[in-house]
């Protein structure tokens, strides 16, 4: 199994993750642990995203990866557009769905042992992702 430590930095190997990238790689991830619902609800959910992603970013260039994304909390709504845009590309991919009436609920579609297999297509190493999500999780109160 691939780890962030076992992948040195090299200027020819480095990949570049897009935000659907991520999303998927978090989403996996979060599922690999056994979570199977997230409350979407407000600003805290997607800070919890944000700092994931400083985590991922933090850890990107020792997996050989490039963010080509950033993502930011609007101080005024609360919310990420760029967060819920790549969360509607999740449903499209049906690796989400998002519960009815008031979509606050996103359901994860896969299983545990779907996970491995989308964590290791994607760009960098699974562990890379796990950090994300282990970081998700640790400031997200609903979780922590």
């Amino acid at each position: 199994m691939r780890s962030v430590l076992d992948n040195p930095a090299s200027a020819n190997d480095v990949e570049e993750a897009s935000v659907d990238d991520f999303t998927t790689g978090l989403v996996a991830a979060l599922a690999e642990i056994g979570v199977s619902v997230v409350n979407i609800r407000g600003r805290v959910f997607y800070e919890a995203v944000v700092t994931a992603f400083e985590i991922f970013r933090e850890l990107a260039a020792s997996a050989n990866v490039e963010p080509r994304f950033a993502l930011r909390v609007n101080r005024v709504y609360g919310d990420s557009p760029a967060v819920r845009d790549a969360l509607t590309r999740a449903v499209q991919r049906d690796l989400i769905s998002l519960d009815n009436p008031e979509y606050v609920d996103m359901r994860l579609k896969l299983s545990r042992s779907d996970a491995e297999p989308y964590l290791s297509k994607l760009p960098g190493t699974p562990d890379l992702y796990r950090a994300s999500a282990a970081k998700f999780l640790a400031s997200y109160p609903a979780y922590s």
